[in-house]
């Protein structure tokens, strides 16, 4: 690993981080420090047996454990997780990480970003939520800092096409074998990304840092809608399906991780709270809101070829590739944890 420049991930055990994680160790430019809380878990265990991986054990909003992280490497990449945090404490220790990485002398900084939707809906307060402004506002930030000395880039990312094998865009199989998608959205267009290639726009952006700093690159595989999901799904297994728009009171109802969920509801249900964060019912409702609605502008598809010519192209090749028939599968942390520890299990 020495002539390898190395690079701390934060967020490397979730969803979006593990296809960075393995981006960057197999390009055998880079080595990978990932920090975990728990490197004796199955996920953190996975990544330890790539090659050119180590573990580094603490928390994301522990500024001790932060200098410890960032201290020798040359680049990072941090997602920290919202759910977990809260919108007041991911604000707070977003900026703190990148103070204290400048601190540390790392040379090029990569902020898993994303769209800052209460900006972007023009401050009208019905499209703002917690996990995604917290990230928006440390976005601008970062980029406010400029470019001398420590670069910055961010990596701004819609909802994961993989939500339709995990999370809320699941659709539920009917008793005469159709698929249907019920929920509060509408026509809009959702900038949809493939996580397989999250990995690689992240090594393009440490690779290519001259074209990088000071860039906010904003991916997406395909922009649909449900209607468009539906039709999609049928024209490529065959079977029927369709979207049945479901009013948000009525969805709302009936959702959410635990019967009076909080925004940061990975923090468990007794963890100390104030009146700035957001209930998961008042989060969600704008996230539906926003993305439903088609708020966000479309995303620079010619970018995206020319920096990643092999990408992922549309949501048909995304369920080819990976077999989707609709049923539920394991991807996100976050659930994956709420459901462990509602078992009992470790």
């Amino acid at each position: 690993m020495g002539d390898l420049r190395e690079i701390l991930v934060i967020g490397g055990t979730g969803a979006q981080g593990i296809p960075v994680v393995k981006a960057l160790s197999e390009s055998g430019r880079f080595s990978v420090r990932v920090l975990t809380r728990n490197v004796t878990s199955s996920r953190a265990q996975s990544l330890a047996a790539l090659p050119n991986v180590t573990l580094i054990q603490g928390m994301q909003d522990n500024q001790k454990d932060l200098h410890a992280a960032f201290h020798g490497v040359y680049g990072a990449w941090v997602n920290t997780d919202g759910f977990t945090l809260g919108e007041k404490n991911e604000l707070f220790y977003g900026l703190r990480a990148y103070e204290i990485a400048r601190a540390e002398g790392v040379q090029h900084y990569i902020w898993a970003n994303t769209d800052y939707a209460l900006k972007k809906a023009n401050w009208d307060e019905n499209y703002h939520w917690g996990h995604n402004d917290a990230k928006g506002r440390v976005g601008d930030f970062i980029l406010a800092q400029g470019q001398n000395g420590m670069k910055g880039s961010l990596l701004t990312t819609g909802p994961y096409m993989d939500m339709l094998l995990d999370g809320m865009f699941v659709p539920e199989e009917q008793p005469d074998g159709s698929i249907v998608w019920a929920n509060p959205a509408k026509s809009g267009k959702i900038p949809l990304i493939a996580l397989d290639d999250v990995g690689i726009y992240s090594l393009w952006l440490f690779d290519n840092v001259d074209q990088s700093a000071g860039m906010n690159l904003e991916v997406a595989t395909d922009e649909v809608s449900f209607a468009d999901i539906a039709r999609i799904f049928t024209e490529v297994t065959g079977k029927a399906a369709a979207h049945q728009y479901t009013p948000l009171e009525d969805y709302m109802a009936t959702a959410g991780p635990y019967p009076g969920a909080y925004a940061n509801w990975a923090a468990g249900k007794d963890a100390p709270r104030d009146e700035s964060v957001m209930t998961w019912r008042e989060n969600f409702s704008a996230w539906w809101r926003f993305w439903g609605e088609g708020v966000v502008g479309p995303r620079d598809m010619e970018l995206l070829d020319r920096i990643h010519p092999g990408r992922i192209k549309s949501l048909a090749d995304w369920m080819t590739k990976v077999g989707y028939d609709g049923k539920r599968r394991s991807v996100l942390k976050g659930v994956e944890d709420l459901k462990r520890a509602s078992s009992g299990a470790s």
